[in-house]
């Protein structure tokens, strides 16, 4: 089967290799040359535009980095749309406004193109390990379809609901993931503030009820002064602000996501949108004039 995939960055590229290890050939585009070649080097073809691809190919998927983009690769000049092709399936794997998304499947839809929003969590490490979870909204045949291909990208791979429901369910976990991280950089400030070893804290908040996927950051990025990107700050500034836009229009009060997102834009606003989302700590830590380190092995 020859599949197409739009947007081979840091967690594209590990899910597009996925596919060609499977034994599947892809056609791949992205506005980075570069990235390109990379994919070729592993296996692809490359593709001149994303209606190109949807021309040559059954199955498209797309990782891109919001709205915009993605509304570009499906309804814009040489996109997805122009192909004409009934019977394709796009499936998207990007974070999307719910509202965009239901727009796209409607659009596409009257060209004959199936729609499936699919955004994965994991971050690039679940991507290169192929254990992401996918959460899927859209037809349920499509789905059905495509659920093998999306089990190599993910090993937790949901249908969710009719289309736009899968990004409902990954803004609400993106949100819940930034929460509780901020809740978590604030605690261990606390607690070393008090005089207790950090790792300490951090073995038995994690065999207690405080545990949580934030404090697994902590061991191999923080204690360790490793702020390099795996999940930025400005990708979960834009996810966490889809969560809260998603808020107004549903009149849903988001009081700690409205909190957490002032502790993004006062790091974007300080230059660090391109650390990791653990780069938060860091800003806490600079406000206390302290630094949460444990001596590293080998280091």
């Amino acid at each position: 089967m020859q599949l197409g995939f739009i947007g081979v960055g840091n967690i594209g590229t590990p899910m597009c290799r996925h596919l060609i290890e499977a034994g599947h050939e892809v056609l791949v585009y992205d506005v980075n040359p570069a990235h390109v070649a990379r994919m070729v080097s592993l296996g692809a073809q490359a593709g001149e535009s994303p209606r190109a691809i949807a021309q040559a190919c059954n199955i498209v998927f797309s990782s891109l980095p919001g709205p915009r983009e993605i509304e570009l690769v499906a309804l814009g000049a040489n996109g997805i749309a122009d192909a004409a092709r009934p019977g394709l399936i796009y499936v998207d794997l990007s974070t999307n406004a719910p509202t965009v998304a239901r727009r796209l499947c409607a659009a596409l839809a009257a060209k004959g193109v199936i729609m499936l929003d699919a955004p994965v969590s994991g971050g690039v490490a679940g991507a290169e390990q192929g254990t992401l979870a996918v959460m899927v909204g859209g037809d349920a045949q499509a789905f059905t379809t495509c659920k093998p291909l999306l089990q190599h990208i993910g090993t937790n791979v949901f249908r969710v609901g009719d289309s736009g429901s899968g990004c409902v369910v990954k803004l609400v976990n993106n949100m819940l993931a930034f929460v509780n991280a901020t809740a978590a950089y604030e605690g261990m400030l606390l607690g070393v503030k008090a005089g207790v070893d950090p790792q300490m804290i951090h073995d038995i908040v994690q065999a207690s009820s405080g545990a949580s996927s934030a404090m697994r950051a902590f061991p191999n990025k923080i204690f360790a002064g490793d702020f390099s990107p795996g999940f930025m700050i400005d990708l979960a500034h834009k996810d966490l602000r889809l969560a809260l836009e998603l808020g107004d229009e549903l009149s849903v009060p988001l009081l700690m996501g409205s909190v957490c997102i002032n502790f993004l834009r006062e790091a974007r606003a300080n230059g660090r949108g391109g650390d990791d989302l653990c780069g938060l700590m860091r800003q806490m830590e600079e406000h206390l004039n302290m630094a949460v380190r444990v001596p590293q092995p080998n280091a």
